[in-house]
């Protein structure tokens, strides 16, 4: 009986702690740290290129900035060599792009130009009339939360006059200063125990998605013209009318692979899907209705047949473009 609770008591705790771990994260928080050193850091963006988004990533390169008072941080303390890209594949500091000056109140002002390549989690729910937040993430490495917080200098953060992407409008930057706690605290037995100053560096941008919805998604718009012809095809045709199914089925397939190349798989329903399904539906809708035209002109019912026929031409007719005209109507602009 004892070992029979024992392995009952021991099972509890495991779910429990299952359950415990999922819903511990790391999270932004509000550190009530008294007493932290304020920085001041701005961004202006020269660059922004590479936006690949099968490979969910892009590249950027900016000036960083930072106003602060030598005599309350450590002695080696620069800003630009005391900071991270917490989601940055790779980034590095232009050596001849980096400068200090010193300010007549003592306080230092650092300027510092990178080049990164950065992590994206693009949005594809509504390609190719998406919004994206390309996002640069820059924290406070071994100056936890407990010591300083960054502020941003929105007043002079800014994106570029030069900057341009084909194909994109750029909208105005925005940065937002928080905490970031992590599950560990690094081994430091003082401090914030794993809570960091963190400044999220966002990017709007919009795709002009008139032309590529047209070109990337052609394939489904010729199979869904050819199957629309399939009423001007009677019962006597049914070679013919075979013949444009399968037309309409290859130019589905091959325009889907394409279109598969070209985004990441995501776990959401998106327009790129609903167009796809949709298309790949009316194929089959035109498959089953030209086999129920045969058979039901077989057992004599050539005007049923004919009937049924009109009604389902004029549904995917009219219900092929409603269904993709919803879709666009829900990108956000």
């Amino acid at each position: 009986m004892r070992t029979n609770n024992f392995i009952i008591g021991k099972i509890i705790f495991c779910v429990l702690a299952v359950i415990l771990s999922l819903g511990v994260k790391a999270e932004e928080v509000k550190y009530e740290g008294k007493n932290r050193i304020e920085i001041p850091v701005g961004v202006y963006i020269t660059s922004l290129y590479a936006l690949d988004i099968p490979d969910k990533k892009f590249t950027v390169s900016a000036w960083i900035w930072s106003t602060y008072d030598p005599t309350l941080l450590p002695e080696d303390y620069k800003f630009y060599n005391k900071i991270e890209i917490t989601n940055a594949r790779s980034w590095s500091i232009i050596d001849t792009e980096n400068f200090t000056i010193n300010n007549d109140d003592g306080t230092i002002h650092t300027m510092t130009k990178f080049v990164a390549e950065i992590n994206q989690d693009w949005d594809i729910k509504h390609f190719p009339f998406d919004k994206q937040d390309v996002t640069i993430n820059i924290e406070s490495v071994e100056l936890d939360s407990a010591k300083i917080k960054f502020i941003p200098d929105m007043k002079n953060s800014l994106v570029s006059d030069d900057l341009t992407l084909s194909g994109w409008s750029i909208l105005p930057i925005n940065i937002r200063s928080f905490d970031y706690k992590y599950l560990t605290n690094f081994g430091i037995q003082s401090g914030a125990k794993g809570v960091y100053p963190r400044m999220s560096i966002v990017i709007p941008i919009e795709r002009h998605g008139n032309r590529i919805f047209w070109t990337y998604f052609l394939g489904f718009f010729v199979a869904y013209v050819i199957i629309s012809l399939l009423y001007f095809f009677n019962e006597t045709m049914f070679e013919s009318r075979v013949g444009l199914i399968m037309s309409a089925l290859f130019a589905c397939v091959g325009n889907k692979y394409t279109v598969d190349l070209l985004l990441p798989s995501t776990d959401v329903f998106t327009l790129s899907d609903l167009v796809q399904v949709a298309s790949f539906i009316i194929v089959g809708i035109g498959l089953l209705s030209s086999v129920m035209v045969v058979l039901l002109t077989k057992k004599g019912a050539q005007q049923v047949a004919y009937k049924i026929d009109l009604v389902i031409t004029w549904a995917v007719i009219i219900g092929y473009p409603s269904a993709i005209y919803y879709g666009v109507l829900m990108a956000p602009h």
